[in-house]
């Protein structure tokens, strides 16, 4: 493979592994890789088997991801994929499901010769959240969205509805200002060495 594949290859892979909870998912992080998502920041080792408050297992999980936008320069890439993931779970007692759309972000470096992923930052886009059988109610009350985030409104909803915490502050589509950054330092960090 040439490096625009092995890059591809590595993202698509590692969220297929994150969606099937494989253990091979470890393999495509350096060690000292580090995870931003909606529910951790902070090292892989945090990331790696664990999950948020309100995904259950027994449900099903599904993903979809676009082609893999790719930046390289020489041993340094960052890599844009979008990403759509439909999430079954229990909300007031019936079943839902939750579609999430994001946009993850991924540095990766080549080391001794091999591609592997040095940080995933995700961008939230989008969410909706519908019930699994049309027609039932989720009982949600307007009051209790209506100060969330349009960028993922949904999720902040469920995992707050399980019992768990989500901050205010991820990086998501509604704060324009946030969302170029994180691109202005990744260019900075492909062009580090030049």
């Amino acid at each position: 493979m040439n490096d625009f594949e092995a890059i591809s290859q590595l993202v698509l892979r590692e969220r297929m592994y994150r969606g099937r909870h494989v253990k091979a998912l470890a393999d495509c992080y350096f060690s000292d890789a580090t995870v931003t998502t909606s529910w951790q920041s902070g090292p892989v080792a945090t990331f790696l088997g664990k999950q948020p408050v309100e995904v259950d297992n027994s449900m099903p999980i599904v993903g979809r991801f676009g082609t893999p936008i790719v930046h390289q320069n020489e041993t340094r890439a960052y890599v844009e994929l979008s990403s759509t993931t439909n999430r079954w779970q229990l909300v007031n007692g019936v079943e839902a499901v939750l579609e999430s759309y994001m946009r993850l972000i991924y540095r990766v470096a080549k080391r001794n010769g091999e591609w592997k992923i040095v940080d995933l930052t995700s961008i939230d886009e989008s969410d909706k959240l519908t019930p699994a059988i049309p027609g039932q109610d989720l009982k949600i009350k307007p009051e209790a969205v209506a100060n969330l985030r349009r960028s993922y409104r949904y999720l902040a909803y469920v995992r707050q509805n399980a019992g768990g915490t989500i901050s205010q502050d991820l990086l998501g589509t509604d704060r324009a200002q946030d969302e170029n950054n994180l691109y202005e330092n990744s260019e900075k960090w492909l062009h580090e060495n030049d």
